[in-house]
């Protein structure tokens, strides 16, 4: 996912708010990877 796609609306309800959730690597725990990012208010997952 690019950057400017962070700003579209959800396709699904049209909320521009999403979620970021990240896996946390457990030997360093200041380093995670993208898990998937998620409209806040449907739940639709934009990315996996």
């Amino acid at each position: 996912m690019k950057f400017e796609d962070l700003f579209k609306e959800c396709p699904c309800c049209g909320s521009k708010d999403k979620i970021v959730k990240r896996k946390i690597i457990d030997e360093h725990k200041a380093f995670a990877t993208l898990r998937e990012i998620v409209c806040e208010k449907c739940g639709y997952v934009f990315q996996k």
